[in-house]
């Protein structure tokens, strides 16, 4: 990197992240999936079916991104729509399948022994810390407004 102590922050962090996101995004793509897409799963698997806008919600993106990613997803036979009598599910809900999990499940396996995927304690702090400072009164998940990441 020339003149990194040059670089403006933004341009550091963008830097990291697209380095870091490729090498995962290759290894994902081998697998069918995307880091968008275990997130989501992630989501799924641990807060049960939800509704559409409550998962772009938590997802940080738009309902309409997220719309677009489910319909691919649920193709794959990665989740579940769900209707009124699964569960308990709220009308419309989107959950997990088996596929789903035994995907969530390789992927994982696939972070952990990936080196990149794990920062320093201190590290992993500061930018949570940062990223909660720039959310700040922001609104994800609803008409006009923009996710950080694509689903």
């Amino acid at each position: 990197m020339q003149n990194d102590a040059d670089w403006e922050a933004i341009r550091l962090l963008s830097t990291a992240a697209r380095m870091l996101r490729r090498e995962m995004d290759n290894k994902l793509r081998a697998m069918g999936l995307t880091q968008e897409r275990v997130t989501a799963l992630k989501v799924l698997r641990d807060a049960g079916p939800m509704r559409r806008a409550e998962l772009a919600r938590r997802l940080r993106v738009t309902a309409q991104t997220l719309g677009t990613t489910l319909v691919s997803m649920q193709a794959q036979g990665l989740v579940n729509e769900l209707g009124d009598d699964a569960g308990g599910a709220p009308r419309r809900a989107v959950g997990i399948s088996d596929h789903g999990r035994a995907a969530l499940e390789d992927a994982i396996r696939l972070e952990d022994q990936n080196l990149t995927a794990e920062l320093r304690p201190a590290l992993r702090r500061e930018l949570i810390t940062l990223i909660n400072e720039l959310e700040g009164s922001r609104q994800y998940g609803t008409a006009g407004s923009t996710g950080a990441a694509g689903a």
